[in-house]
């Protein structure tokens, strides 16, 4: 089995579900409810309008106040950020929806409706996996490091196919919540559950900037002027700027790697 596949079973897979290997470009729909409705993975979906800082929050809050694994985190074409959650062992479906929805109530409640979906739910079982070519569009989904999310703030997708090698390789970092940390974060999450501390959400202010060179002087001639507010627009501009010196472009290239072949 492909590691991508193989990373993918893993976390999102369950009995009776196997994803195809290799995973196909066009890829799959993850069926999140199995068998007498127990869920084993769920994904929180942020629309391109509701921005990064809602999903660094998150992540922040899911880390730091429930104490749970990192979430998984993709971007997701048109359709935004998807959060995703992996669990060791299946809970029911309406379990399931009570934890997102006290997800949602703590960390995501300046969030408008019609930016978020909470999957899944009685309505929508499904959801896309990721890595896939977007239908009709030049460009892919994938799943990125969460610390360098703010990349993709303005552009949620990717302009090149992902390598499935590097989307294992960020895979393998995450891992399952298991049935005890579960249960420890629905007592903290349910009305009149435990305060969760409010996250700082380093993430959601993430700049990029070029490596310091030890003993060198601030090069005046980058030609890139000021501004950038987007790092994933700065990095390439570091990278293909004939001013900038090969440490600021190396270190710029190594930055993107693992988002593209």
């Amino acid at each position: 089995m492909h590691s991508l596949s193989a990373e993918l079973q893993r976390l999102f897979g369950r009995p009776g579900q196997d994803l195809p290997d290799p995973f196909p470009e066009a890829g799959c729909a993850l069926d999140l409810v199995g068998s007498e409705d127990r869920v084993w993975a769920m994904v929180i979906g942020l629309a391109p309008g509701a921005g990064w800082a809602p999903v660094a929050a998150l992540c922040e809050g899911v880390m730091n106040g429930l104490d749970l694994p990192a979430p998984a985190v993709s971007v997701a074409g048109r359709e935004g950020f998807r959060v995703w959650f992996s669990l060791a062992d299946p809970v029911p479906l309406e379990r399931a929806e009570a934890f997102l929805a006290g997800l949602r109530a703590r960390f995501l409640a300046g969030v408008q409706p019609a930016h978020l979906s909470l999957l899944p739910s009685a309505v929508t079982r499904s959801v896309p996996l990721a890595p896939a070519r977007e239908a009709g569009e030049g460009r892919w989904t994938a799943f990125i490091d969460p610390a360098m999310g703010g990349m993709f703030a303005d552009e949620t997708w990717l302009d090149m196919a992902p390598s499935p090698e590097r989307q294992a390789e960020l895979l393998a970092g995450f891992r399952s919540i298991g049935s005890a940390d579960f249960l420890r974060a629905m007592r903290l999450l349910e009305p009149g559950g435990a305060m969760v501390p409010a996250s700082v959400a380093p993430m959601a202010g993430l700049v990029m900037e070029p490596p310091a060179v030890p003993a060198a002087e601030p090069r005046a001639g980058l030609a890139l002027g000021g501004g950038f507010v987007d790092p994933k627009s700065f990095l390439l501009a570091v990278m293909n700027d004939p001013s900038a010196c090969a440490d600021h472009r190396i270190e710029a290239a190594k930055a993107l790697l693992p988002y593209f072949s």
